[in-house]
Parts: structure tokens; C-alpha cells; sequence
């Protein structure tokens, strides 16, 4: 399991850094350029502590909360393919879609209440 969680962290870790990298040749300013990657790296950074907390509770929030994640990487991805590469509004739509969704999810992530853990009531 420890294998499988390095691996889908290192792919999304490689596919976010061949992502950033293949923006660096549209854009003309460094800090422009180092701004994203702060940015994508705190992206990262969520999505893997929304999949360790996934992980770790089968609870339903923690669904939503890897839902949201997900929904928000997605839709930037998204927006700056079609800000960079594509100029395609069906783009932009989608990207757009995912982080309403994105929304949705954190509301929900954040009027669900959290369960205790059944080891709790064992003790």
C-alpha cells in the first residue's frame, strides 16, 4: 500500500512538473513563472494531504474533501491549457464546471460532521 501511495504521488508530481514546465515557454516574466510554481506546489501539497486523509478515515467528509481537491487541480490544470495552449471555450467551460463542483464539495465538506472513530468507543 506504502508502494502504491509513493507511485500515485510521484505520477501526479511528474505530470504537474511536466505541466509547469511546458508553461515557461508562454510566459515572458520569471516571477510570473516562479508564482506558478509556488502555486501548483501548494496544489500539490493539498492534494496529497487530501489523499492521506482519505486514507487514513473512509468517512464520507473525507470523500468530499478529496472530491474537492481533485475538482480544483482539475480545473486549473484546465484553465491554463486553455489560457496557454487552446484557446476552446468548451476548455474553459469545463474548467470552469469542475471548480463550481469544487465548491459544492467544500460546502458539503464543511456542513458534514465528523463521526467518531469506532477504536474510540472500543477503549
Amino acid at each position: 500500500m506504502l508502494i502504491y501511495f509513493l507511485l500515485l504521488i510521484s505520477v501526479n508530481t511528474y505530470l504537474l512538473f511536466i505541466h509547469v514546465i511546458e508553461l515557461k515557454d508562454y510566459m515572458n516574466n520569471d516571477l510570473e513563472f516562479a508564482v506558478y510554481i509556488l502555486y501548483y506546489l501548494n496544489l500539490l501539497i493539498l492534494g496529497v494531504v487530501g489523499l492521506i486523509y482519505y486514507l487514513n478515515s473512509y468517512s464520507r467528509k473525507s470523500v468530499y474533501f478529496i472530491t474537492l481537491m481533485l475538482s480544483f487541480i482539475f480545473s486549473d490544470v484546465l484553465r491554463d491549457g486553455a489560457h496557454f495552449y487552446l484557446n476552446d471555450s468548451a476548455i474553459l467551460i469545463t474548467g470552469n464546471l469542475l471548480w463550481f463542483t469544487g465548491l459544492i464539495f467544500c460546502l458539503l465538506f464543511f456542513l458534514t460532521p465528523e463521526r467518531k472513530l469506532r477504536l474510540m468507543n472500543l477503549v
